[in-house]
């Protein structure tokens, strides 16, 4: 019952964040929700983690699941605390006036499912003999006592089964939020990164246009001079036009991202804040970086995943519910045994210390509900193993797969940063060239169209090799854990 609440409240929060992260949320929220502060430049990779981490409201809301978890725990633990019970009993009618008070501590106990107590009783008045057993002597009886179980409930109980997998439920909303927290921390820096991708395109494009507006002056010049067709100059215009639709293009993505960034980014309070900065960061002080060691702890951490955790964590659960299930088939053989002592005066018969013992057994015949309880449960502890192993496997298979396509983007960065130099030199040739006369404005800004292309590539390349990266180590859940 613990786990079902809390698994449900997680599958709240994964819909909450898939649901409500932008764009539809950017059209929704009043936008005097953002914080405005003039010339904010963005954060570093770790500021907005730390942000996000500890002042976010999706984070805040997993961190109450565990407060709660962990109530749970303390809930089960109560089944332990020690209680006082009264009891009185009068007649106030009739032959007979007797009247009798019973108090009685009661201590709990997890072994055999035992409980020790103390009693006191006092009568007075006349009772009925066969209502002898209230009578005490004029101070009254103490007694001491213990009671427990030697066959049903010796082991484990329903309440020490509770206990035991309240403790596991915590131990599971602790993992489950390790993996919440880091889906949550890959998809704010996802989108960092691909504003910071559109934030360098649009540098390198602005640097070139810078470039091609100049030259566009110096051919006005030349066509004012008539040392070159006005054709020529319209031309280029037509291609300075297309450089500029796709900066236009470019700042409209980075802009849309920026916005949604601006969900994961929060100030001490909880605000959103907005990145208002054009420029990207000059040092991006990536944190996900793989080298060889760092290949080797994310390895190693496949085997401690957190939803693996989760999984092994609730085998656990399991493996106490068939231990209450197979408890259930025994027969119920409890012991109790006391010391009493009456005090002051009275019968001869209460005087001296009494000492006694009571066994108690009972056993239903077929006890067909407690049989169907084991094997169901048993069953469960096959599904359980079998999804264990689909899930180590998947996770493995995840981890080899983001791992082969980080090596590939390795490789397209070295090719597509060849492509982007080359592109270049053709381009400064091709300029060359058309100023000597040699070449036509057809295949210049055919060339320029190939410099803005490859540069944007090479760009898109080394961003896909920091997404690469990003995801081996979502894979291997070590973004952030719940407990840092």
């Amino acid at each position: 019952m613990v786990m079902r609440r809390l698994f449900f409240t997680a599958i709240a929060l994964a819909t909450y964040i898939g649901g409500s992260v932008p764009g539809s949320f950017a059209q929704t929220q009043n936008t005097s929700q953002v914080q405005t502060q003039q010339g904010r430049q963005a954060p570093t990779i770790e500021a907005l983690i730390d942000s996000m981490v500890n002042y976010h409201p999706y984070v805040q809301a997993i961190k109450e699941g565990n407060y709660q978890a962990a109530a749970e725990l303390e809930i089960a633990r109560s089944s332990f605390d020690p209680f006082i019970e009264q009891k009185t009993k009068s007649r106030v009618s009739g032959y007979y006036d007797g009247t009798n008070l019973t108090q009685r501590f009661t201590n709990p106990i997890e072994d055999f499912s035992a409980s020790v107590f103390g009693e006191y009783r006092i009568a007075a008045g006349d009772f009925p003999s066969y209502e002898g057993y209230y009578d005490t002597l004029s101070a009254g009886e103490a007694s001491v006592g213990v009671a427990m179980s030697l066959l049903q409930n010796r082991e484990i109980d329903k309440r020490r089964t509770e206990l035991r997998n309240a403790g596991l439920a915590t131990s599971q909303w602790q993992a489950l939020a390790t993996s919440l927290i880091n889906d949550f921390v890959y998809k704010g820096v996802s989108e960092y990164i691909a504003w910071y991708e559109s934030a360098l395109q649009i540098q390198a494009v602005t640097e070139l246009l810078n470039t091609a507006s100049e030259r566009e002056k110096a051919l006005v010049t030349r066509v004012e001079k008539g040392d070159l067709a006005s054709i020529v100059l319209t031309e280029f215009k037509a291609n300075l036009l297309q450089q500029r639709l796709t900066l236009a293009e470019l700042k409209q993505k980075r802009d849309t991202h920026a916005q949604m960034l601006s969900f994961y980014w929060r100030s001490p309070t909880g605000d959103m804040l907005a990145i208002n900065s054009d420029q990207p960061p000059t040092d991006l002080s990536w944190p996900f970086w793989i080298g060889n060691s760092q290949l080797v702890t994310l390895r190693n951490a496949l085997r401690s995943h957190p939803e693996l955790d989760v999984m092994k964590l609730e085998q656990q659960v399991v493996e106490n519910k068939v231990a209450l299930a197979d408890n259930a088939l025994l027969p119920k053989l409890d012991l109790t045994a006391s010391i009493a002592r009456d005090v002051g005066a009275g019968s001869e018969t209460l005087e001296g210390t009494e000492t006694k013992v009571g066994l108690s057994f009972s056993y239903p015949l077929g006890n067909r509900k407690a049989k169907a309880e084991r094997a169901q449960l048993q069953s469960k502890q096959r599904e359980l193993s079998h999804k264990l192993t689909s899930t180590q496997q998947a996770i493995v298979q995840r981890f080899e797969q983001a791992l082969i396509y980080w090596a590939q983007a390795k490789d397209i960065v070295s090719l597509q940063s060849e492509n982007a130099a080359l592109a270049k030199t053709l381009s400064k040739v091709e300029k060359t060239r058309f100023d000597a006369g040699d070449s036509d404005m057809f295949v210049l800004n055919a060339r320029a169209q190939n410099e803005i292309k490859a540069k944007i590539k090479e760009i898109k390349a080394k961003v896909d090799l920091l997404k690469s990266e990003l995801m081996l180590y979502k894979e291997a859940a070590m973004l952030h854990s719940f407990d840092n």
